[in-house]
């Protein structure tokens, strides 16, 4: 099997091909363990070269400050209903199936004892 060298998957991750062959590569990686793991290695050097963003946590902040601040009383309020109802259902499926299981069991073996 021909494998990719790193400056190729450099290419690949830069998007500098074309798009008959970033399908090559693409299928090439379901197949080639080797290439996927070069792969990898060329996206974390691209992750890596890009260049730091001043005041990340200040923007993240700000962000997240939109994001709780911006949902109206309404929407808040239908979301922790929704959530209890689902709370409700996930505490009560698993013990109503056990219950059910339980009593099918029970019933199969009187039905068998009785035989």
């Amino acid at each position: 099997m021909e494998h990719f060298t790193l400056e190729e998957w450099r290419k690949y991750v830069k998007n500098e091909l074309s798009e008959p062959e970033r399908e090559l590569y693409e299928d090439h990686l379901y197949l080639c363990d080797h290439c996927l793991e070069v792969y990898l290695e060329a996206m974390d050097e691209e992750e890596n070269s890009m260049p730091a963003m001043a005041g990340e946590d200040e923007f993240t902040n700000l962000i997240m400050a939109q994001i709780t601040g911006g949902i109206p009383e309404e929407a808040a309020r239908e979301h922790k209903e929704l959530s209890n109802k689902e709370s409700w259902f996930e505490r009560l499926f698993p013990i109503a199936f056990a219950s059910f299981m339980l009593i099918g069991g029970l019933v199969t073996m009187c039905r068998e004892k009785n035989k």
